[in-house]
């Protein structure tokens, strides 16, 4: 055989393993594909994969290096024509890369240098693309558990602020209170001595930490200092405990909300500022288990159903506080969806550019605010 027809075969079993995998993460999830499915799946052998990528995450990152640029193109396309099982595949690459250091080091500097491209060092040009694209990645996960979530879409209509939007009279006062004065949000406080929320705090973390899939009843165990005999008289499975950390912690997100409603109330600036303060290390925990739970439930029924009761709590609360400041009904349901998506996606672009931690979020909840009229 010529040299030429060995390189044709390689890069033809290349090819296959690559788009068996896309086929795999999209159908299955990506911390639910192991080597044996993508070889079988490609019909090229394990040690050729082995040969070619070493592992999984060499496999993700390899994925990543040959579509992730255009990928990313797509995502601020009108017109994208990217394939629904690459996007999906690949959008669940990028979620998990935090925690795949062999993924993480092509994600992270490909996003920076695409970031630096759109955006530059223009903070107004990055902010809007943070609220767009955010809610965009966002609203691909989310809308795998809830279907209200597309009642979000119109608010995408409206964030397309002007150029000049920092001299409009309604932009008044910003300096006088700076990001960097917003503080820092508590993070998720299951705090009581009971065995039970021990063990629920420790899942929480875990799945924070690595994923769903990796959340093990000996692991929490281990998290949570206590022996694996402690779980089972309270939790017959992994996937109860990790239901029961969920009820918990949207139980505390939400009552931390209320103490803020209380204390500030939620308009525009209030909203703004818990935006921004949620990007601390106090609230890194929810941000990442959130993520991860919508992650797992994409390729998980009965999670989505479990999970969807929980966010529509918090969905209804974020509706009901907007009335009360004044906006319309429509509008705030729009507006709490809208937020629902944007949260998630934003928290997966803050963890590949934190910068924009350091945009000024009332830019944007001032200029939605004004734009009551069009929605």
């Amino acid at each position: 055989m010529s040299d030429i027809v060995k390189s044709r075969k390689r890069r033809a079993s290349f090819e296959d393993l690559l788009l068996a995998g896309i086929s795999e993460i999209a159908d299955k999830g990506i911390d639910h594909v192991s080597v044996s499915d993508v070889a079988t799946a490609s019909s090229v052998s394990r040690p050729t994969f082995y040969t070619y990528f070493g592992d999984i995450p060499g496999f993700f990152a390899e994925i990543w290096l040959h579509h992730g640029r255009a990928w990313l193109e797509a995502q601020v396309s009108d017109k994208s024509e990217i394939q629904p099982d690459l996007d999906q595949a690949l959008l669940e690459i990028f979620a998990a890369s935090r925690r795949m250091p062999e993924v993480f080091e092509v994600v992270q500097p490909d996003f920076e240098k695409w970031w630096r491209e759109k955006v530059g060092h223009d903070q107004l040009e990055g902010h809007k693309l943070v609220w767009t694209l955010g809610f965009h990645l966002g609203y691909r996960l989310a809308s795998k558990v809830s279907h209200r979530v597309k009642l979000g879409l119109p608010v995408v209509q409206i964030l397309d602020y002007p150029k000049d939007v920092l001299t409009r009279p309604l932009m008044a006062g910003l300096s006088e209170s700076p990001v960097a004065e917003f503080g820092n949000l508590p993070g998720l406080r299951i705090s009581d001595d009971s065995v039970e929320s021990i063990l629920t705090k420790a899942a929480v973390e875990v799945v924070a930490s690595a994923g769903v899939a990796a959340t093990s009843m000996t692991r929490v165990a281990r998290r949570a200092r206590v022996s694996t005999g402690s779980l089972y008289p309270r939790f017959k499975s992994a996937d109860q405990l990790i239901e029961r950390s969920f009820e918990v912690a949207i139980q505390n997100i939400v009552a931390a909300n209320v103490e803020t409603v209380k204390s500030e109330g939620i308009g525009p600036d209030q909203y703004a500022m818990t935006i921004n303060s949620g990007f601390g290390e106090n609230p890194k925990t929810w941000r990442n288990f959130r993520t991860e739970m919508h992650l797992e439930a994409a390729h998980n029924k009965k999670l989505a159903g479990y999970m969807e009761a929980g966010f529509e709590e918090t969905a209804r609360f974020l509706e009901d506080n907007f009335v009360a400041f004044g906006s319309p009904r429509e509008f705030a349901a729009a507006m709490a969806w809208f937020l629902h998506s944007h949260a998630i996606g934003t928290s997966m672009i803050f963890n590949q550019v934190p910068e924009i931690a350091n945009y000024d979020n009332r830019v944007m909840t001032r200029w939605i605010i004004s734009q009551l009229p069009k929605v």
